[in-house]
């Protein structure tokens, strides 16, 4: 029976526990110009010497006008390569496996970030902004800044990346009939809605190392779970070696409503429906902070990794005290918003770790 603190090989790579550390950004850490700073690197050894099993590294942009904040991690210029290294280094040298989110922000690119931001389509904004659609001679280049973003990863020395699908950023607008309103090959059907990251993907695999692996961070309930599930299937069949479900674009009405049995949240339940239909292993995440959480998602094979996000952030030895029944840091649920969201190091447990 598999177990939280059991082994798992995922490509050739002997990933050393379930427990998955999900891409939390680091805000107000970086600059203007994207670079990984010390306190980046020291966040992630400390994970690392916690034994996580897969560290997912934060969202990292491809392009300085698709940051989803003006001080976002970038991977964008070869000058970026040797900071990720580090971090790199930092997480393997514990034996730790290390992908490299890579994002495109999209429509929610900021006021201070891009005045008119990139999307599928054409559409106004809360904000009083409108987006610009994207000619074909756009999205070429956007797909080729995510395969040098790869690359660019791969040279630093992670395992593998991580595409950010999710959470409404660019390549989840793609995938939405809400946000792509196109009527030629990138838009419509859920064939043309795919065809992004089909092309991507196809880039992706033509040009990485047989042993690279390549992740997806899939907005389950786009726009429905059955829907959601049915893009899983497709990414599958594209080739993407890991998936990782959370949330993505859709009407409020069209959110998942799991049994009233099910003792987890409807992100963390679509994830679990997600795997019955695919044979790639799959993460779940959305509010698993205790060991007790992520053990039944694990030993009931409901998931094959159990991402745990804040419960790491105040416990960097969460992984060591589960395994020998210890209680870990409690994250205290912060009101009205989680203070990590504004800096990571305003967490009134932060420190703790």
């Amino acid at each position: 029976m598999p177990s939280l603190y059991s082994s798992y090989t995922l490509k050739g790579h002997q990933v050393m526990n379930r427990l998955v550390m999900p891409p939390m950004v680091c805000f107000n850490w970086s600059d203007d110009n994207g670079n990984v700073t010390d306190e980046h690197i020291t966040h992630y050894e400390k994970r690392g010497l916690g034994h996580v099993g897969l560290v997912v590294v934060e969202a990292t942009a491809i392009s300085k006008i698709g940051r989803l904040a003006p001080s976002q991690l970038g991977i964008w210029n070869h000058e970026q390569v040797e900071g990720h290294s580090k971090i790199a280094r930092a997480l393997g040298t514990q034996g730790t496996k290390s992908l490299l989110q890579i994002h495109h922000a999209g429509d929610k690119a900021p006021k201070s970030v891009a005045p008119e931001p990139l999307a599928p389509s054409t559409y106004d904004l809360h904000d009083g902004r409108s987006t610009k659609a994207l000619t074909l001679g756009e999205i070429k280049g956007i797909q080729k800044e995510f395969l040098i973003a790869a690359l660019r990863a791969e040279e630093a020395g992670y395992d593998g990346i991580e595409i950010h699908g999710a959470h409404g950023y660019l390549i989840n607008q793609f995938l939405s009939p809400l946000t792509n309103h196109r009527e030629d090959l990138y838009g419509g059907s859920l064939e043309n809605r795919l065809r992004f990251i089909q092309e991507l993907l196809t880039l992706l695999k033509d040009h990485l190392p047989e042993d690279f692996i390549i992740g997806y961070r899939h907005g389950g309930n786009t726009p429905t779970l059955s829907e959601g599930i049915e893009i899983s299937r497709e990414l599958e069949k594209m080739g993407v070696d890991l998936l990782h479900i959370s949330a993505g674009i859709a009407e409020e009405k069209d959110l998942p409503k799991p049994p009233e049995s099910f003792p987890y949240s409807w992100i963390v339940y679509a994830g679990v429906e997600t795997k019955k239909s695919v044979n790639i292993p799959v993460v779940v995440v959305n509010g698993i902070r205790t060991p007790e959480e992520a053990e039944p998602l694990i030993e009931k094979d409901l998931s094959d990794f159990a991402a745990v996000g804040r419960g790491l952030l105040v416990d960097s030895q969460w992984i060591h005290k589960g395994e020998q029944g210890r209680a870990v840091n409690p994250c205290l649920r912060c009101k009205p918003r989680c203070f990590y969201l504004s800096d990571g190091k305003k967490c009134p447990q932060y420190s703790k770790a």
